[in-house]
């Protein structure tokens, strides 16, 4: 069985518009940046599967996203939400 560090790299990795994106996990927390920049942390809720994400808004405070899934979910989630990608064009 893959960890949760594991299963979000793989998605990442997949995802035409995730692929640039690291993944670390601090703590029970996933962390994505791209070249040191944090984008979103997901945070496991406890006792269940589900997590639930932040983003950093303009690279200064921490702001919750109103949403919550599985970990597949909230990957496929920020990949489709352009909104929360800030820096793309």
């Amino acid at each position: 069985m893959l960890s949760k560090l594991e299963r979000a790299k793989n998605f990442v990795q997949s995802s035409p518009k995730l692929k640039t994106f690291q993944v670390r996990l601090d703590k029970d927390e996933l962390y994505l940046s791209r070249e040191g920049d944090l984008f979103a942390r997901l945070i496991p809720e406890e006792s269940s599967e589900k997590w639930r994400m932040e983003y950093f808004r303009n690279l200064e405070e921490w702001v919750s996203i109103d949403f919550a899934g599985t970990l597949e979910e909230c990957l496929e989630f920020l990949a489709d939400s352009r909104h929360y990608q800030f820096w793309e064009g």
